[in-house]
């Protein structure tokens, strides 16, 4: 059968995480035989206004930044949220490969938010 991902943007995974704690959140795996490409994060649903929290995005361990860079995200509250496109020259995932966020400086208090991935699978 084949998966209605490929081929075309969609949306490839959902994941809530939390802001306030330094960690990499595994956020999609590239299914087997396949590669993909990341377009674009968006980051909604805060559980609060995101002030301080910096975060990336990537493929690679330890940085997970080779798709979108470090960066401070502000959204003032619940309702309101932000699309973060992929960097000119990002890397592509492989099979089996994890895309990750990466929270570099937590928030300072308690704060989660919806993080949506989208791209193409080939």
């Amino acid at each position: 059968m084949a998966d209605i991902r490929e081929y075309t943007e969609a949306l490839l995974s959902s994941t809530n995480v939390d802001l306030n704690a330094l960690a990499e959140t595994t956020l999609f795996t590239c299914p087997a035989g396949k590669s993909c490409v990341i377009t674009k994060v968006i980051v909604k649903n805060a559980s609060g206004a995101c002030a301080t929290a910096s975060i990336s995005f990537g493929w690679d361990t330890g940085d997970a930044d080779d798709v979108i860079a470090d960066g401070v995200r502000a959204l003032t509250g619940a309702t309101n949220y932000e699309v973060i496109n992929a960097a000119s020259d990002a890397v592509r995932g492989a099979a089996a490969g994890t895309f990750k966020i990466d929270v570099n400086t937590a928030e300072g208090g308690a704060l989660t938010a919806d993080i949506l991935v989208f791209g193409i699978l080939y």
